[in-house]
């Protein structure tokens, strides 16, 4: 009997290790960008970046908190940020689940603000180690009604999107009984191989709170500048002083038509396949 015992002890071992093998393959093989594109059902593109609606049944409830999400996505992707508002509109109308209800993403708010308004910002580790920052646009944001509120005070300092109603601001943490028991999910976001950008059109952006970074450089380094920044959706450039902007905004979402300025000094450059 003791035999028979250790001899099933080893063989679920087994089986164990096995589910565990294939279980770290499959998420592997989903976390990349081919994995984001090849599941339709759970994903959505946009500007030629992939966003992956992903949980893992080991998690257990109220797990991850956000701190740990940014690492779920790694080595291939980072934790979803703010690109357009058509894009976070997407995920809590068509992919989210009443299962998995709530999703963490990069938008992270400073506590020495003291309206719960103010102080927002997208932060997310990079596959490369180092975090990417961006002030974010309280506007582009889809809100849940009502929201931001601070529920359980001025700590939220972080968001969710939510199952049919926008974003929540949350702990970074899920705590019980503050927030109940509750299934959590992440949304990563992977760059594909290459890019496209066209040049449309001339002009600038008035507003300085669009601009990702600006620099004096080669419009080929404009782009590829654009190219490797996470927030950047469009960028203007001047051939004649190198004078190159990158924004986290197009002139072409109707929501930021209003800022451009026209100079025809400038060229735009836009990323392909955006949708507003």
């Amino acid at each position: 009997m003791a035999r028979f015992t250790n001899r099933s002890s080893f063989i679920w071992l087994h089986i164990l290790q096995l589910m565990l093998i294939y279980n770290f393959s499959v998420s592997a093989a989903v976390l990349t960008y081919d994995g984001c594109m090849s599941d339709s059902a759970n994903s959505y593109t946009v500007g030629g970046w992939c966003f992956l609606f992903y949980s893992n049944p080991s998690w257990g409830n109220n797990a991850p908190t956000q701190d740990g999400a940014q690492s779920v996505c790694l080595p291939h992707g980072s934790l979803a940020v703010g690109v357009t508002y058509k894009m976070w509109n997407k995920f809590y109308t068509n992919i989210l689940t009443a299962t998995a209800p709530l999703a963490w993403v990069a938008l992270s708010r400073n506590l020495s603000y003291a309206s719960n308004k103010d102080g927002w910002y997208w932060r997310t580790l990079l596959p490369t180690g180092g975090n990417a920052t961006f002030p974010a646009i309280f506007s582009n944001i889809p809100w849940y009604p009502g929201e931001p509120d601070g529920f359980t005070g001025p700590v939220e300092d972080a968001a969710v999107v939510a199952y049919s109603g926008g974003l929540r601001d949350v702990r970074k943490a899920f705590t019980y009984p503050t927030y109940g028991i509750t299934r959590l999910a992440v949304i990563c976001q992977f760059a594909p191989p290459q890019w496209s950008f066209s040049q449309r059109g001339h002009g600038r952006m008035a507003n300085s709170t669009y601009v990702v970074t600006r620099s004096t450089i080669s419009e080929l380094e404009c782009v590829v500048q654009c190219y490797k920044n996470v927030f950047c959706v469009s960028l203007a450039f001047n051939p004649t002083t190198n004078d190159c902007q990158v924004y986290a905004v197009s002139p072409e979402d109707p929501r930021f038509s209003g800022s451009v300025t026209a100079d025809s000094s400038y060229d735009w450059y836009i990323r392909d396949g955006m949708q507003y």
